[in-house]
């Protein structure tokens, strides 16, 4: 019989054992565009913020997923997103 224990992964890092590598790891977490930033930059040209403004979402990290990896053997271990 297995336990599987729910973590939680949002925006911070997170204590864990990897599951490819079997560590007891500290997870490395980095931010990618997600689909959170497209709808953000739609509706920012919907409302007429089409000069520039409307890619401001793809610089700011709390538009963006975020990607936990191991540490040690740098596999992707869960994705968060903001939808």
């Amino acid at each position: 019989m297995t336990t599987v224990i729910a973590q939680n992964f949002r925006d911070n890092p997170v204590q864990t054992t990897c599951p490819h590598c079997q560590a007891q790891i500290l997870t490395s977490t980095r931010y990618e565009v997600g689909g959170f930033a497209w709808l953000i930059c739609a509706i920012l040209c919907i409302v007429g913020c089409d000069l520039g403004c409307c890619f401001i979402p793809f610089c700011v990290p709390g538009c963006q997923d975020v990607i936990h990896s191991c540490p040690n053997c740098r596999q992707m271990i869960s994705r968060w997103s903001r939808l």
